[in-house]
């Protein structure tokens, strides 16, 4: 049951996400075309190098504290006095670099993913009471309209979902919390976590500048679960991204041992403020619906919904407090229901339509579960295929939270896409690089049309990467996104970006003795999209390259789950990565002092000026994606 399980804890705070932005216009990408001004801030309607050019990429806990314990037995603790894990710090792996937040391609954005992140449970002495290792995974319900008094990106909110493997306990704790010894005897090994990101200050004159808000889960994970998804029930909206009511895509779990279910509604909540409260849209009870037939924004009553219970998302604190996660019991009745007919969120309040009488008081449909209660899932959502190679896709199908088995899910292509990761058209400081097309040409990837669930209710597939021979010019390799689905499965009954994205690298040879000719043009072109890496090594400048190398040779050479990893974006393909390092290996510290290197300092308050939010990178590739897709229009 993941993070859903009835045994969890919960913990808000704040994080942290300097990214890079000058990679955000994958036309920085062309060596040939980069121009000095692309590294400086936006000023105006000059893009420059966007609103974060001196990013670290950083990822981090930031001031995270547990809220709550949940047992076993549906019970709870919110205080220390009864659970000493209340209260506990969550943080980052110490003694060791922050890890990295990144996405897959400047022409797919969709993706942002955590590299080396260490969880750690400290208590109040700084003492670990538990760690693991977050693998990882992209994040997921992407949506851009959560906040809707922020613009572009700070109006937008996430979850990550994982696992920490490697888990290590601390045993003396363990007889003091309750919660922790629950924990421990449920999974040892290894936790379910789930991120929920949002309220992100992306202005760099702001004390709070490159913060956002961070509610998180972390419970049991069980064999044959997968890791970044919850296979179960799942809620979407009747027109994509959110619901006539504000909620959008969430998931939930009925487990019929405990009779619990729990509804994830961390990222699906409409917020008011950057710091989670969720907008009043009146009250809201979660049950089932007795004829699957009855859609969104549908009055119902006694005769058509059995309800569970209401839930109490007005109370103050209550997102951080529960982590965004509601629990309520059902009935033998309800548990028999509810196996064959879809769940629903209603809400009653006097701004419902008809509320003079038409929906009799017993409320409006807010958001259901998706028709038939289908719901398909793969893992990972993200492929780096170094040509010619392969890459291994698992896929989970459920009706009603059940294994879905002997079930057909159908793969293709979305094909060639036009004008992706792109910034300004005009104006002053326009990048001149042509924005190359993404998925073509098609027959460099190999997929298989469909595939059958076993009796799990999964199936594996693979998917093939030959040479796509540079179609992409100045970019390494080319991307490619293929849609899954069941038979049926319409377009608002999935996430708008639950697609699997292919990075297939292009083949290259590998000199044993490689010369600075072959490998400046690599590094330079890190030198151009990190310039914060300046006050440590100038990528492109021989000299101060030799001068660290040992770094370098340690950077290139750390496996990419490391936070040490280059680059950056992990977007270098292994055999580009062997051919910097089988240079690096053929040096010798160099003698020559190395040339002065630049270093970009952090700007002062108030530099940046004139800051166009419409520009933001994730909202902006959003759009433009949905358009050239040919999808409903993207709200703005």
């Amino acid at each position: 049951m993941s993070y859903l399980h009835p045994i969890r804890i919960t913990f808000a705070g704040r994080f942290q996400a300097d990214v890079s932005t000058v990679n955000n216009d994958v036309r920085h990408f062309d060596n040939a075309s980069f121009e000095p001004v692309f590294q400086e801030f936006q000023e105006g309607d000059e893009f420059n190098g966007w609103w974060n050019p001196t990013g670290s990429g950083a990822f981090r806990f930031v001031g995270c504290r547990v809220t709550g314990a949940f047992y076993e037995d549906g019970t709870t603790a919110a205080d220390g006095a009864n659970d000493p894990a209340i209260g506990m710090s969550i943080s980052g792996a110490p003694a060791r670099v922050a890890a990295k937040l990144v996405d897959l391609d400047p022409q797919w954005q969709l993706a942002s993913a955590p590299w080396g992140l260490g969880v750690r449970a400290s208590g109040a002495q700084g003492a670990a009471l538990f760690s693991g290792e977050y693998a990882s995974h992209a994040f997921r319900d992407l949506w851009f309209s959560r906040l809707p008094s922020a613009q572009a990106d700070s109006a937008a909110s996430s979850t990550f979902q994982s696992v920490l493997h490697d888990v290590s306990w601390n045993k003396e704790y363990l007889a003091t919390s309750r919660i922790l010894r629950e924990l421990h005897e449920a999974s040892a090994d290894r936790l379910s976590i789930r991120l929920a990101t949002f309220g992100f200050d992306g202005d760099p004159t702001s004390p709070d500048f490159t913060l956002g808000t961070v509610i998180g889960s972390i419970g049991v994970q069980s064999d044959g679960e997968p890791e970044s998804f919850i296979c179960g029930r799942r809620f979407v909206p009747a027109s994509q991204f959110s619901s006539w009511a504000g909620i959008s895509y969430f998931s939930a779990v009925l487990d019929s041992k405990s009779r619990q279910l729990a509804l994830d509604l961390s990222n699906a909540l409409t917020i008011a403020d950057p710091l989670g409260t969720p907008a009043d849209v009146g009250r809201l009870m979660v049950g089932i619906l007795r004829d699957p037939a009855i859609v969104e924004n549908t009055p119902v009553g006694p005769a058509t919904f059995v309800r569970i219970a209401e839930i109490p998302y007005r109370e103050p604190g209550w997102l951080a407090a529960t982590g965004g996660v509601f629990s309520a019991a059902l009935s033998d009745a309800d548990l028999r229901l509810a196996s064959e007919c879809p769940l629903a969120l209603v809400t009653a309040s006097p701004y419902n339509p008809g509320a003079s009488g038409f929906d009799a008081g017993h409320g409006i449909v807010a958001i259901r579960e998706s028709p038939q209660g289908l719901f398909v899932g793969a893992e990972p959502i993200v492929l780096r295929i170094d040509a010619p190679g392969a890459g291994m896709v698992s896929v989970h199908a459920a009706r009603y939270g059940a294994p879905l088995a002997q079930t057909e899910v159908q793969f293709h292509q979305v094909g060639r896409i036009p004008g992706q990761g792109g910034g300004q058209t005009d104006g002053p400081n326009t990048p001149t690089a042509a924005i190359p097309d993404i998925g073509w040409p098609e027959k460099a990837l190999t997929i298989p049309k469909a595939a059958a669930t076993d009796a799990a209710g999964t199936t594996s597939i693979q998917i093939g990467g030959a040479d796509p021979g540079t179609p992409r010019t100045y970019l390494d390799g080319q991307v490619y996104l293929v849609d899954y689905r069941l038979a049926g499965q319409g377009n608002t009954d999935r996430h708008p970006f639950d697609m699997i994205a292919v990075h297939v690298r292009d083949a290259v040879s590998i000199p044993e003795h490689p010369t600075w000719d072959i490998v400046e043009p690599i590094l330079q072109q890190y030198a151009n999209l990190y310039p914060v890496m300046r006050g440590i090594v100038d990528m492109g400048d021989e000299a101060s390259v030799k001068a660290q190398r040992d770094l370098l040779l340690l950077a290139f050479s750390v496996p990419m789950s490391d936070p040490n990893a280059m680059p950056a974006t992990r977007d270098l393909s292994e055999g580009k990565r062997r051919i910097i390092v089988n240079w690096l290996h053929d040096l010798e510290a160099s003698p020559t002092p190395p040339r002065p290197i630049r270093s970009t300092p952090s700007p002062a308050p108030g530099s940046p000026t004139g800051l166009d939010a419409t520009s933001d990178g994730k909202t902006r590739f959003a759009a433009g994606f949905r358009n050239a897709a040919h999808q409903p229009d993207f709200p703005e």
